[in-house]
């Protein structure tokens, strides 16, 4: 395999500060390096990187404010009432929300407060809350094994002169060891899977914090199984200029690095955690259910989508847009 060279001699210091004596880097820390170098992560310079103009990278549900706010306002409402909580005596709290792209910033709202919390930045949750976010989850590095001689190996890259490359270890990091068991050992050659081990952590320092109310994650994923047997070239990928980049080592910290998420972890992070009602559905789905009267009165002048909301709305929601591209998972904690 061709290596890919390094432009930057920032980038390959810190790679190689990574890198054990063989010049291997398990995947994780690749993807930690590119995402969240402090000196030229994706994620901590100071660029734009979702919207809709030719500058951005990718844009998400948040960039539909018009209709996508009042939707998780009426949906967190609901959400609150069914945990006994009354809107005015809980804050509202997105996580990983873009510098100036809070999602309520500017909605009027019945919330006692409303805050944002940048990725990197503490947690320090408490008391009642809706606790929001919009592919947060996606945006944490993640492991990845390969199937390949009767056994699964470690993925990685090694570093050498001419720049770095894709590699693999027999020897599997104790972390995700137990992962790799539940996999099956009967697998095709060359299988991947990308194995996203800090979103779950994530969620887990989330639901640990001292706090009760709702929990809502829009995000796109994956069940164990089809992660296990379906995706047979792995989940991650690459995006820049809102498109798919071909090579997942190239322009360190100038595009963006994902993988789909495993929900049945998630799902399991919040069991643990005495949330109840945990409700995974489409998109579409949870618009239409759980935001029914801003649905009615966006389609009430009639079939047409002659405003920006109105037509923000089929975008989320239509199947072969957003709608069932992207998922929620939603419940609710009476007690911490």
């Amino acid at each position: 395999m061709a290596f890919t060279e390094i432009a930057s001699a920032s980038v390959r210091q810190a790679i190689e500060d990574a890198s054990d004596s063989n010049g291997f880097v398990p995947f994780d820390q690749f993807v930690e390096i590119a995402l969240y170098n402090p000196d030229f992560g994706y994620y901590q310079t100071d660029r734009k990187r979702v919207g809709r103009d030719r500058s951005t990278d990718f844009f998400t549900a948040s960039s539909m404010k018009q209709a996508f706010g009042p939707i998780l306002l009426e949906a967190s409402i609901d959400l609150l009432k069914q945990s006994g909580i009354a809107p005015s005596e809980a804050k509202w709290i997105e996580i990983g929300a873009e510098p100036e792209a809070a999602l309520l910033d500017g909605i009027k709202n019945p919330f006692l407060d409303t805050q944002t919390i940048r990725i990197g930045e503490e947690l320090n949750l408490d008391g009642p809350l809706v606790v929001f976010s919009n592919e947060l989850f996606d945006a944490q590095p993640f492991h990845s094994v390969i199937h390949k001689n009767g056994s699964w190996r470690e993925r990685g890259i090694e570093i050498d002169p001419q720049g770095i490359r894709f590699a693999e270890r027999e020897t599997i990091s104790p972390v995700i060891q137990p992962v790799v068991d539940a996999l099956p050992q009967v697998a095709p050659e060359g299988y991947t899977v990308d194995l996203p081990l800090e979103a779950s952590n994530l969620l887990e320092k989330i639901c640990q914090e001292p706090w009760n109310g709702a929990f809502i994650a829009f995000d796109y994923g994956k069940t164990w199984k089809a992660l296990s047997y379906d995706t047979h070239q792995g989940t991650a990928r690459a995006y820049r200029n809102h498109r798919q980049a071909p090579n997942l080592l190239d322009a360190i910290g100038e595009q963006d690095l994902t993988c789909h998420i495993c929900w049945d972890w998630l799902e399991t992070a919040l069991e643990r955690n005495h949330f109840d009602s945990n409700t995974l559905e489409s998109q579409e789905s949870f618009v239409l259910k759980r935001a029914p009267n801003f649905v009615s009165e966006a389609f009430a002048a009639g079939p047409g989508f002659g405003n920006q909301a109105k037509n923000q709305l089929r975008q989320l929601i239509h199947p072969s847009l957003m709608g069932q591209q992207f998922q929620a998972l939603s419940g609710i904690r009476t007690r911490f």
